[in-house]
C-alpha cells in the first residue's frame, strides 16, 4: 500500500500544495523587515558567517559549493546575512546567497521581502534562484506571492518558469496567483506552461476556476504540459469532475507519463470519475507496466463504484509485473471490502457467488 500511494503521489505533482502547513514560522509582512529590529539574530556576526558569505564568490566553484553547504548547516544564524548579501555588488554572491536560501528552507522567513525585491535583480540567474527559494520556503513565503505574479511576465522564460515553481511550492497559500497561472497556460515556452500547470495543482479545490484552461493543456502539443495538466487536475480532485471525459481520452495518449498521470488523476477525483472507469479497465492492457499500475490506482481510489472492473482486475493478479499483480490485490480489496489477496481462483470463486 504504500508503494502504491508514493506512486500517487510522485505522478501527480501536487503535494506541495495538498498538505497545509501549520507548523511553520509565520510569514514576515510585505514591508522591508529592519534588521536593527527585526533580525532573529541581533548579536555581532558570526565570523564563520563572514568567512562563508564572502567565499560565495570565489572564482573555484568548490569553494563556492563548500560555502553554500556550510551557510545551510548553520541555518537561521546565517540568514540575515544572507538577506543582505542579495544586495551586493557582486552578482555571483547574490546568486549563491539566494541559493542557500533556499536549501535553509522554511526557516529563512525572515529574508522572504529581500528574495521578493531579488526578483526584479538584474542578472536572470538571480532572479531564478530567489524564485526557486521562495518556493523552497515555502507557505512562509506567502509575502512574495505579487512579487511572484509579476514574476510571470519576466522577460525571460526561465524566470517565468520559476515564479511558476515558486509559487507552487508555496501551495494554497498562494491562491491570488490563479488568475496569472491560468494565464501562464498560454505562454510561449512549454516549460512556464508546465510549471503553470503543476502551481495550479498545487492549489488543490480552490484552482476550480482553471479546470476549463487545463483541460485545454491536456491537448498541448509538448508531452510535458499535458502530462502536469493531467496531474493537476488529481490535485484539484473532486472539483475537476468535469475534466473526467477528457482525462479519460487522455489515457490513449501516446506519451506513458500522460497516461500514468490521467489514471492517478481520475482516482483523486473519486466517485465522480466512476463513468472513466471503462477506460480504466482497457487500460489495464497498456503496454508500459507503469500504466497499468497506475490504472488499478485509480480503480482502487475510485472504490466501489468501479465494481464493474473486478472480472479485469482478477485477471490483473496474473500480470507479468509483480507490482501491478500487488496493486491489483490491493484495488480488489478496495472495491469490494474482501481480503482474498492475489489467489486469482479464489477471487474469481468468489465473483461467481456474486452473480
Amino acid at each position: 500500500m504504500k508503494k502504491l500511494i508514493a506512486l500517487m503521489l510522485s505522478l501527480v505533482i501536487v503535494v506541495n500544495g495538498m498538505v497545509a502547513c501549520t507548523s511553520r514560522p509565520a510569514p514576515p509582512s510585505p514591508e522591508r523587515l529592519d534588521p536593527g529590529t527585526s533580525n532573529p539574530n541581533p548579536e555581532p556576526l558570526n565570523p564563520e558567517v563572514q568567512e562563508a558569505i564572502q567565499a560565495l564568490g570565489d572564482e573555484d566553484e568548490e569553494v563556492r559549493d563548500a560555502a553554500i553547504e556550510k551557510l545551510a548547516g548553520i541555518g537561521l544564524e546565517a540568514v540575515p546575512a544572507l538577506a543582505q548579501a542579495l544586495e551586493g555588488e557582486d552578482k555571483e554572491i547574490r546568486w549563491a546567497a539566494a541559493v542557500t536560501l533556499g536549501e535553509i528552507g522554511p526557516e529563512a522567513s525572515y529574508a522572504v521581502p529581500a528574495l521578493a525585491l531579488a526578483l526584479e535583480d538584474e542578472d536572470k540567474w538571480v532572479r531564478v534562484a530567489a524564485a526557486e527559494s521562495l518556493g523552497e520556503i515555502g507557505p512562509s513565503a506567502v509575502a512574495a506571492v505579487p512579487a511572484l505574479i509579476q514574476a510571470l511576465g519576466d522577460e525571460n522564460a526561465e524566470v517565468r518558469g520559476y515564479a511558476a515553481l515558486g509559487l507552487r511550492g508555496i501551495g494554497p497559500e498562494a491562491r491570488e496567483a490563479i488568475p496569472a497561472l491560468i494565464q501562464a497556460l498560454d505562454d510561449e515556452s512549454a516549460e512556464v506552461r508546465e510549471h503553470a500547470t503543476t502551481a495550479l495543482g498545487a492549489m488543490g479545490a480552490q484552482a476550480t476556476e482553471a479546470v476549463p484552461a487545463i483541460v485545454q493543456a491536456l491537448e498541448d502539443a509538448d508531452a510535458s504540459v499535458r502530462s502536469g495538466a493531467a496531474g493537476a487536475l488529481g490535485g484539484i480532485g473532486p472539483g475537476a469532475a468535469e475534466a473526467v471525459p477528457a482525462l479519460a481520452q487522455a489515457l490513449g495518449d501516446e506519451d506513458e507519463f500522460v497516461r500514468r498521470a490521467a489514471a492517478v488523476s481520475l482516482g483523486l477525483i473519486g466517485v465522480e470519475a466512476a463513468g472513466a472507469v471503462p477506460a480504466l479497465i482497457q487500460t489495464l492492457g497498456d503496454d508500459d507496466w507503469e500504466v497499468r499500475e497506475a490504472a488499478v490506482l485509480g480503480l482502487s481510489l475510485i472504490g466501489s463504484e468501479a465494481r464493474e472492473a473486478v472480472p479485469a482486475l482478477i485477471q490483473t493478479l496474473a500480470d507479468e509485473n509483480e507490482s501491478v499483480r500487488t496493486a491489483a490485490a490491493w484495488a480488489l480489496k478496495s472495491i469490494t471490502g474482501e481480503s482474498i489477496g492475489q489467489d486469482a481462483a479464489a477471487w474469481q470463486q468468489w465473483w461467481e457467488g456474486q452473480q
